[in-house]
Parts: structure tokens; C-alpha cells; sequence
């Protein structure tokens, strides 16, 4: 056999390889500096604190919203951090919100895993607490099925739970302001189709099923913030049916401390971040 030939046929499947990745995985191209930089291994968190708007009982509710982000390893038996430094290399980000209204604080507690290395949707764990009751959720999505469960305090509520066979293009909403700090702003890509899992922060029952939904670039905005006048690129995750917009600032800085972090969100139901301090520190200490 003619070895052109050879050649030729090998570089075709490769290519063809590298191009099916990039249909099934559309985060395999988003960038790596950020999360490899050695600052996520000096034994802090990174705690950003966004001045945050939230509607709850029809009325804007302001407060302050804390989201700590870390490196860890993660067990794949237990689904959470290991002592001994093995298992999976994962982000953990806590979104940790107490929001006052006329009569008592919500308390939202909404903690997500992603991989390290693929940026892969992994877990959520959300509780929430206000004085009329509890509301907890969970999502696994390990092995190729996200398994979930929820139950609710409302009346007919309760305790619900299912598993689907997971999409290649699913991520957790509640963790794009982690994932999207990946994407490739100096080279933007036309928009990337994803099924998306919604907002799971909500003292209710919420969908389990992802909707389609696409991400594009939108360019570079400057942002004026409570922490300061900010350079930042502007991406939007729309559904298919225009329903829900969500738009994303991630700061133009790829240096530490910035990393791209999330400055600014703006979603539906009034739901806002604004970024008002950034800091590294072991909050777990005394």
C-alpha cells in the first residue's frame, strides 16, 4: 500500500478524532492557565463577595452573597473531599447567601464540584433554611448518569428523586461562574451549544431535566463595580426559546488574583452580582 496513502489515512483520523471531541466536548478547548496557575495551592480560598440582588415575595431583596472557590481531591465513593490528597482533582465553589426580608433571612447554601482537568459538571449539593422549613437537593453526574434528589417542605412537595443518562454538553448552571472563566476570550469561538441543568437555589422543587441552551461571546465591557472600574469580557447563555437570559462578566485579567473571576451576573427574576472584594484566605481557620 502506497504509504502517502497511509499517512494521509492516519491524519485523516486523527483529525476526525480531535473533531468529534470537540462536538461531544465543547469545554475541551477552553483554557487551562487559569485553573494550573500554582495560587490554588497555597492553602486558601479565594472568597469573592458580590453586592447581590434577589427577588423573593415579588420584592428586590439586597444582601451580600459570598462565594468561595478551592481546589481539592474528591472521592468517588463518598462524593466528597478525601483526607489523604487522592481521587479526582476538583474546584469546589460554595455560593453561601442570607437574604432579609419584612419577616425572617433565607439561607441558601449552594455547593458545587468540578473537574479539575474537564471542567465536568460533577456534583450540587443545595440546602436552604428560613423559618416556615428545609429544602435540600442533590445531583451526581458520574459515569455517564446524573442521579438527583429533592425534597421540598411545601405542601405535595415532599421527597422526589430520578436519574437520566447524562447529555456530553451538560453543565450545572449554578457552576458557570467557575467553568466560563475558562473560556478562550483572547480567541473567541462561535456560540457552543450546551444542555444546561438550571438554578437549583430556590426553596421549591425545581426542574431536574438540562434545557438547550447556547453560550456566545458578547466582547468587552468596562464594568464600574462596588470594588472598582473593572476591564471585563461579556458572555450570554440564552435558551433556545429566548426565555432565559443569563449574561456573564469575567474580569480581563488572567493574573493572580483576578484569574478571570466572575465580576458581574445578570439573570432572570431580577437576580444580580456585583463585585464588591476579592480576597485569598483559609476561612476555615481560627
Amino acid at each position: 500500500m502506497n504509504r502517502s496513502f497511509v499517512f494521509l489515512g492516519v491524519m485523516f483520523v486523527g483529525a476526525f478524532s480531535c473533531a468529534s471531541q470537540l462536538m461531544d466536548d465543547p469545554l475541551s478547548h477552553f483554557t487551562r492557565s487559569w485553573r494550573d496557575h500554582p495560587i490554588w495551592h497555597d492553602g486558601k480560598a479565594e472568597i469573592a463577595v458580590y453586592e447581590a440582588t434577589r427577588s423573593i415575595y415579588g420584592k428586590p431583596r439586597k444582601y451580600s452573597a459570598r462565594l468561595y472557590t478551592n481546589k481539592e481531591h474528591a472521592s468517588a465513593r463518598t462524593k466528597t473531599k478525601t483526607l489523604d490528597n487522592q481521587g479526582r482533582a476538583v474546584f469546589k465553589q460554595h455560593l453561601r447567601e442570607d437574604v432579609a426580608t419584612d419577616n425572617y433571612k433565607y439561607h441558601f447554601s449552594t455547593m458545587c464540584f468540578v473537574g479539575m482537568n474537564d471542567l465536568k459538571s460533577l456534583k450540587i449539593d443545595m440546602g436552604s433554611q428560613e423559618d416556615c422549613g428545609a429544602t435540600f437537593k442533590q445531583y451526581v453526574n458520574h459515569a455517564g448518569t446524573c442521579i438527583w434528589s429533592q425534597f421540598s417542605y411545601f405542601p405535595e412537595e415532599g421527597h422526589v428523586a430520578g436519574s437520566y443518562p447524562s447529555p456530553e454538553n451538560l453543565v450545572f448552571q449554578d457552576a458557570l461562574s467557575l467553568i466560563l472563566r475558562g473560556y478562550p476570550f483572547e480567541d473567541p469561538v462561535p456560540p457552543i451549544d450546551l444542555m444546561v441543568l438550571g438554578d437549583q437555589t430556590t426553596t421549591r422543587h425545581s426542574s431536574p431535566e438540562p434545557i438547550p441552551m447556547q453560550l456566545s461571546y458578547l466582547g468587552h465591557d468596562t464594568c464600574d463595580l462596588p470594588i472598582g472600574r473593572i476591564g471585563a469580557y461579556r458572555l450570554r447563555l440564552e435558551a433556545a426559546d429566548h426565555a432565559a437570559v443569563h449574561d456573564y462578566w469575567f474580569a480581563q485579567s488572567a493574573r493572580a488574583p483576578w484569574l478571570h473571576v466572575m465580576v458581574k451576573y445578570r439573570g432572570p427574576a431580577g437576580l444580580v452580582y456585583q463585585l464588591e472584594q476579592l480576597e485569598r484566605r483559609s476561612y476555615w481557620g481560627r
